[in-house]
């Protein structure tokens, strides 16, 4: 081999391992002025551009306390024009751990686990009045999105069940629901969670999101009530909410 050669291939080498190495920390104090609007308020970074971590605090009334942000940068797929980051997120509340992705054949998240308490959904909840405990389960969650379609959806949502307070139940008097299970799925484009029972696999309800209409459903069956022991009578696979509401991103 040559001798420029050999020293072409060195400063290339340098380089790339110059920038794997490259401190996280270091990056950060380099941009963090000019980076704005960010969804978590960074405490401190640590690692390196490759395989790092931030400590900080998201911007939301939703979380309490510090979360913790890893990511690992997947090298191999950018040579087939795809960037990948292994990503892991943690708080008082909630893990999440799976990857990210972004490339010429679109975007999104893949192999998503981890848990979530219920009660960190409340306050989202609480404008249609209703509260609930126990833990929600992610399990191998993936869902590719191309332009404003999406290309594939699977994996599952399980919440454990628990007490559950809604209107007309009275805040003394909660309702006691059962485990229940989440499919996430694809259908014409669109991302839907169908929630049917764990016990019986019987239909509860179905959530939408609509990318290219940009709105989101929900409908929900009269055996929701049933499931809870509210005996409402009639028909359990009578539609008891239908609504469609504007996407807020």
């Amino acid at each position: 081999m040559k001798v420029r050669n050999l020293i072409l291939v060195g400063v290339l080498s340098c380089v790339v391992f110059a920038f794997v190495l490259f401190p996280a920390s270091l990056l950060w104090r380099l941009v963090s002025g000019s980076v704005t609007g960010l969804p978590v308020q960074v405490e401190r970074v640590g690692g390196t551009i490759w395989d790092g971590f931030a400590y900080g605090r998201l911007r939301t009334s939703y979380v309490n306390g510090p979360v913790v942000i890893g990511w690992d940068l997947r090298g191999l797929r950018l040579l087939l024009g795809e960037v990948v980051l292994g990503l892991r997120v943690e708080g008082s509340d909630f893990r999440i751990h799976g990857a990210g992705h972004w490339g010429l054949w679109g975007k999104g998240v893949s192999h998503l686990n981890g848990d979530v308490q219920a009660t960190l959904l409340n306050q989202s909840l609480r404008q249609f009045g209703v509260a609930a405990a126990g833990v929600v389960n992610v399990e191998d969650v993936t869902v590719n999105l191309s332009g404003n379609t999406i290309t594939a959806a699977n994996g599952w949502i399980r919440w454990s069940g628990g007490r559950v307070t809604a209107p007309g139940a009275g805040s003394g008097n909660p309702l006691d629901f059962p485990p229940v299970n989440g499919e996430v799925r694809e259908d014409a484009g669109n991302l839907y969670l169908t929630v049917t029972e764990a016990k019986g696999n019987k239909l509860l309800a179905e959530v939408g999101v609509l990318p290219e209409k940009g709105i989101g459903s929900v409908k929900a069956l009269q055996r929701v009530l049933s499931l809870a022991g509210m005996n409402p009578g009639g028909d359990d696979d009578k539609v008891l909410v239908n609504m469609q509401q504007p996407l807020p991103f």
